[in-house]
């Protein structure tokens, strides 16, 4: 074993220009074994209750420089010809192991940053197109605030980004960098088991982002059928071609403006009551809860169970339909979802109990 040292040491680039991390810890391990036998054989006859044990001991203890001085070697063999090579190639092969699992930390923890990690998560969230870091850190913390979203992973899928900003990495955001409408880009965010696709405009101020969310939405729906996926619209003219692409929801924000702005003209502050059931951070939000046991089945036994419990039954979702304002007498059905407004969301109304 001596010998082998010595070799390698005469042929330094074994290590040095041509080192893998399979070659230094074969060596270490080597070495390791060199040390305890070294050791045993040196020592056994002046110390015969020397165990394995005991000698792997002070191997470890002696390549790591730990020294507890439990065990040591006595004979003129087992310090010169076992301890010191022990000690002079034990730190530096362990100096090589820390530098290369070190090295490998950054390399991975940098490639993660920039993009080009595989994403290993199920049942997450993808983000699509990063325009404003604003923009994105709202919607990251709406969907951390409320209980269907809460602990679902969320990854970043843009093709400009270079690096994941810091204020993003607080939240555990994940980030794939390639184009949204590439096949491979989309597998590497793991399409297939993502749960929902939030799709951005690129650019707010350019109708022509639209196209770009057009042609990501074919190729989403396309790959995962499943997902739910909701498109931001600047031209409300791209909506009914966005959904035929099959998307679940295209959201045009300059639609709601004028009659927003209307609407707080004529009642002033409308908009506040707006925001707050569209925040869920603030106060009141509107949910759509399935309805799992009734007596009567009635929307009036709905709305008076909603007066018990704090919440304000607005109406019914049938199907794709929203029922606002029912009749008291109106039939509940099994499959109906109740619309409700409350300060957080429930997994079912049981008015029966």
């Amino acid at each position: 074993m001596y010998r082998i040292l010595i070799l390698l040491w005469k042929k330094r680039n074994f290590f040095l220009f041509e080192k893998t991390r399979q070659k230094v810890i074969l060596l270490f391990i080597l070495l390791y074994w060199y040390a305890v036998s070294g050791f045993l054989y040196f020592e056994l006859p002046e110390k015969p209750d020397l165990s394995w044990l005991d000698a792997m001991w002070w191997a470890l203890v002696t390549m790591t420089t730990v020294g507890y001085g439990d065990y040591f070697p006595v004979t003129t063999g087992g310090r010169y010809l076992i301890g010191i090579p022990a000690m002079i190639f034990g730190i530096g092969f362990l100096g090589l192991i820390i530098s290369e699992v070190a090295a490998q930390l950054i390399e991975t923890r940098s490639m993660r940053l920039r993009g080009m990690t595989d994403i290993k998560s199920e049942n997450h969230i993808l983000i699509v197109n990063f325009s404003r870091l604003e923009n994105v850190l709202e919607l990251i913390k709406e969907l951390k605030s409320d209980r269907s979203t809460l602990k679902k992973k969320i990854c970043l899928i843009d093709e400009t980004l270079t690096e994941l900003p810091g204020e993003l990495q607080k939240h555990n955001v994940r980030f794939v960098r390639g184009n949204p409408t590439r096949e491979e880009t989309l597998m590497q965010a793991n399409i297939i088991n993502a749960s929902h696709a939030v799709i951005l405009s690129k650019d707010p101020g350019n109708p022509h982002s639209d196209d770009m969310n057009l042609a990501s939405t074919l190729v989403i729906e396309s790959i995962n059928p499943n997902i739910f996926s909701i498109v931001e619209v600047i031209d409300p003219g791209k909506i009914k071609q966005i959904e035929l692409a099959g998307c679940d929801s295209a959201v045009c924000v300059s639609e709601f403006t004028a009659s927003l702005v209307i609407q707080e003209l004529q009642d002033p502050g409308v908009k506040s009551i707006i925001q707050e059931l569209t925040s869920n951070r603030l106060g009141f939000q509107i949910y759509f809860t399935p309805v799992k046991e009734m007596k009567t089945w009635t929307y009036r036994e709905l709305v008076g169970w909603g007066l018990d419990n704090s919440y304000t039954i607005l109406g019914l979702k049938r199907n794709d339909k929203q029922i606002l304002n029912c009749a008291p007498d109106e039939t509940v059905m099994k499959s109906d979802k109740a619309i409700v407004i409350g300060k957080e969301r429930l997994k079912t109304i049981e008015t029966g109990k």
